[in-house]
């Protein structure tokens, strides 16, 4: 029996894309030197419109860095969750659970070097993330050009910049697929009056895939 079961997998990577993208900041896991995780901000790029890599980078006094090069990681990207409780449902003689989303990727950690490939890295980062926060002041997006003099240059001794090759990618998404519809619409219905924003979210998730 496969876990997870088949009706949790998202089929359409493009989904995997979009839930990357939108929660960028990814739990890395490493058992090359002990096992440990440490969460790190990740840029993925695609050839086609499949994930092909993605780009990272950890502090080099962090445990991970040391035998990087070569090893097999996993970074998992959390997304939208929420509580679903049993009084939400038609049929109430289930118990409670999450719902929620996430993206499982295993592959091959590379490192790299070189300012440009840093730079290359941050830009890409503010430019995916600083917009999602636009309304805190107008500001432009904020890059590596604006850096003090001297400032990028002094970080790259300390850190560790990698490449993980993607062999592997999980979409997995539990929004109660297995129950029937009217206990979806039930649930979603329930979740769109929460106060928490990611119960909101799992509820138009919910609404979209009926």
């Amino acid at each position: 029996m496969s876990y997870p079961p088949a009706w949790r997998h998202e089929t359409d990577l493009s989904q995997g894309v979009r839930l990357m993208r939108a929660h960028p900041l990814a739990h890395l896991y490493t058992s090359h030197n002990g096992q440990r995780v440490t969460r790190i901000p990740f840029v993925v790029d695609l050839e086609g419109d499949h994930p092909a890599r993605l780009r990272g980078h950890v502090n080099g006094a962090n445990p991970q860095a040391e035998g990087l090069d070569g090893a097999g990681v996993l970074a998992v990207f959390s997304g939208p969750l929420s509580y679903v409780s049993p009084h939400w449902r038609i049929d109430k003689a289930r118990g409670g659970t999450f719902d929620y989303e996430q993206v499982v990727v295993r592959g091959t950690a590379r490192t790299v070097e070189g300012i440009e490939h840093f730079r290359r890295m941050i830009d890409d980062l503010s430019a995916l993330i600083e917009p999602e926060y636009a309304g805190a002041g107008d500001y432009p997006v904020w890059q590596t050009s604006m850096a003090a003099p001297g400032y990028i240059e002094r970080l790259i001794p300390h850190i560790t910049q990698f490449v993980i090759d993607i062999s592997e990618i999980e979409v997995i998404s539990k929004l109660h697929q297995q129950f029937p519809e009217e206990d979806r619409r039930s649930v979603a219905e329930h979740l769109e009056r929460c106060q928490r924003e990611g119960s909101r979210e799992i509820a138009r998730r919910i609404r979209e895939s009926l």
